[in-house]
């Protein structure tokens, strides 16, 4: 598997958004900066079949409307399959109605949007769900074809996370600052892979006051940890 940070900074830092392509076809959450950084990658948005939204918050839905219309310019004719929680659909027409005046039959393809349950599969790839503890819903996603990649979302891991989590390959873990209820940190982070038997880490939506010394501490918890930078990749 092949998985591209596009983004990996917080809401309001020198880093584009946490948003994550998966083997070029998957997109785990789109904010204000995610086609930006897609753009710069010369990406062909129509590669993009499956779309997931974790939850509702500005950072990591805003870029939606620009995808879609900026896929509208490109020509895109195939179907775009969104996945979110309940109420998706209005809060995207709505958002796309803001940006653009726009509808999603205005597109010139279809977009399908599914509220999620506890498990699907799509084109070979199994995705399962689990509640994280954020300021509103949110939901924590792992995708697995061969390998196992998590992706936490926002928010401090609940048992569910740590059970979907096990044995991971890959833990994209939220490590946003200590003393947050609602956001988990570098060492919550640290813990979660340990606790859930995961291979490795990667530490995103760090915010900007956060002390990166604390990832040195962390790795006397778990190690691998990895913090990766806006566009690297990694290939399990």
């Amino acid at each position: 598997m092949k998985i591209q940070f596009l983004g990996t900074g917080e809401a309001f830092s020198d880093r584009a958004n946490t948003s994550i392509l998966i083997d070029d076809q998957i997109l785990l959450d789109c904010g204000p900066t995610t086609v930006q950084q897609l753009m710069k990658l010369k990406f062909d948005l129509e590669r993009i079949e499956i779309l997931y939204i974790s939850h509702f918050h500005a950072d990591h839905t805003f870029g939606l409307p620009a995808l879609l219309v900026a896929s509208q310019e490109d020509g895109r004719k195939k179907d775009l399959e969104i996945y979110g929680l309940g109420g998706l659909t209005e809060y995207l027409s709505n958002l796309l109605y803001l940006a653009y005046k726009k509808s999603l039959t205005d597109l010139g393809f279809e977009v399908h949007i599914h509220e999620i349950g506890k498990k699907e599969e799509i084109n070979d790839y199994e995705f399962s769900f689990g509640r994280c503890k954020h300021s509103i819903p949110c939901m924590s996603i792992s995708v697995t074809k061969d390998k196992k990649v998590i992706y936490t979302g926002d928010g401090a891991p609940t048992r569910e996370t740590i059970t979907l989590a096990q044995n991971s390959d890959l833990l994209i873990a939220e490590a946003y600052m200590e003393g947050f209820k609602m956001h988990s940190s570098i060492l919550g982070a640290a813990r979660l892979a340990k606790e859930s038997n995961s291979k490795s880490l990667a530490l995103v939506h760090i915010c900007r006051k956060e002390n990166m010394k604390r990832v040195k501490d962390a790795k006397k918890i778990f190690t691998p940890i990895i913090v990766p930078a806006d566009l690297d990749i990694i290939e399990l």
